[in-house]
């Protein structure tokens, strides 16, 4: 059985979105082939398979936000499971949103941490006071982009 995880492919990156699959369950995959696609704020990255197998197990949809480390699928034969996978993957989003009733967290990090947004966004939203979080609940988009603030600072 082998874990297929998130690697750390920025030394800043904490999280990735998978954008899609390239692979569904059940199907044959063999090591260093395409299996996901992965956003992060700044780059999109392909997910290559670390071993040959089925591909028995995803553990992150499509559309996922999952921190590095996250164990996304499992690659083995037809009837094997990992059964500590999924546990392990709730103790490291545990970990990763945090308990922010114990800890003291800065605003804006608190922001930049549950807000998808390009450099350029953060910086024009920064200048002009705004807060990021707000433009996505009011513009129901995924990844602010710099267009998105200019538009709501228009409006």
């Amino acid at each position: 059985m082998t874990r297929v995880t998130i690697p750390q492919l920025d030394a800043n990156l904490i999280d990735v979105t998978i954008t899609n699959w390239k692979k569904a369950e059940g199907e044959c995959i063999t090591q260093g082939e395409i299996i996901a696609e992965l956003t992060t704020d700044k780059a999109a990255y392909e997910l290559e398979s670390p071993a040959s197998g089925r591909l028995i197990r995803i553990l992150a949809t499509a559309k996922s936000v999952v921190p590095t480390g996250y164990i996304v699928a499992l690659i083995g034969e037809k009837n094997e499971y990992d059964n500590a996978a999924e546990y392990e993957n709730t103790k490291m989003m545990t970990a990763y949103r945090g308990d922010t009733t114990t800890k003291k967290i800065d605003t804006e990090t608190e922001h930049k941490s549950r807000v998808r947004a390009t450099p350029k966004a953060r910086r024009l939203a920064r200048k002009h006071n705004l807060v990021l979080e707000d433009i996505q609940q009011k513009t129901g988009i995924e990844v602010v982009d710099e267009k998105t603030v200019q538009q709501f600072i228009n409006s």
